[in-house]
């Protein structure tokens, strides 16, 4: 297989990958944005809970007119998510090089990377992660996965082999817990670096839900970032909680933003 050695080869590379595992309508529009540089990316403030100073940027996707739109909102295959979370980790990747080439490395954000554990379990994953790693291992320094897993927590040996890596790769390596998750307490054989919360404690129930949660960080005396706080409520009791970090909250809605195509440059 060719080598991934510009960030034009990667974008091409999952533009093939992409059209070859259009299933569904929404798979198909989906490559469609792709392919055609409409699908863009924001990056929203994580702040210390404290002091409200801005430590990291979360990655997300967006699509539609104003951007306003998740892509995974979209009725899409299993292996088409695998390809927008590949994606999502490219834009990190050439975002950072962008910093990297006009500002002094200590003055870059390190970037958050959402990604779905199974996705870099995935043959194109495993390829696309070690060319990451091989021909973009300045930017990669840069980059924060936040992984996504539940049952695959369980396979340990393949789960070992893909931590060790990023551990040695990657700025820090975080994981993702939502209330929905089964064996999250898994978590702990893989000694995260920080744990994301999936969650929101709005009413009774989601309260009800998080303490199982709540239990396991305490045990752990994890660090982790609050998720989705949608009030200055909501994040006073994320702090009294103990969260170190948090995002998602109203003021810090950013605006979505594209690469120009290569076409352009």
């Amino acid at each position: 297989m060719v080598n991934l050695i510009s960030t034009h080869a990667i974008y091409e590379y999952l533009c093939s990958l992409a059209v070859q595992h259009i299933v569904t309508d929404d798979d198909q529009l989906v490559f469609e944005a792709l392919k055609h540089n409409d699908i863009q990316h924001a990056c929203q403030a994580i702040r210390e809970t404290q002091s409200g100073e801005v430590v990291y940027q979360h990655l997300t996707l967006r699509f539609g007119l104003r951007g306003e739109q998740s892509v995974y909102q979209f009725e899409l295959s299993e292996q088409m998510q695998y390809c927008l979370d590949l994606f999502s980790l490219y834009l990190a990747i050439r975002q950072t090089q962008f910093q990297l080439e006009a500002f002094h490395p200590d003055l870059i954000s390190n970037v958050v990377v959402p990604i779905r554990v199974d996705a870099l379990l995935w043959d194109p994953g495993v390829y696309f992660l070690e060319q990451m790693v091989q021909f973009h291992s300045a930017a990669f320094q840069h980059v924060i996965p936040s992984l996504q897993a539940d049952e695959t927590l369980c396979l340990h040996e393949r789960m070992e082999t893909l931590v060790e890596k990023l551990k040695e790769n990657a700025f820090a390596l975080w994981f993702e817990v939502a209330t929905s998750q089964t064996h999250f307490e898994r978590i702990a054989e893989f000694d995260p670096d920080m744990i994301k919360l999936s969650v929101t404690i709005e009413n009774k129930q989601d309260q009800h839900s998080f303490l199982p949660i709540a239990r396991f960080l305490r045990k752990h005396k994890y660090q982790w970032v609050a998720g989705r706080v949608a009030s200055q409520v909501e994040l006073n009791r994320y702090r009294l909680l103990g969260a170190s970090y948090y995002f998602g909250y109203f003021s810090d809605i950013p605006t979505s933003l594209s690469f120009r195509s290569f076409d352009e440059e």
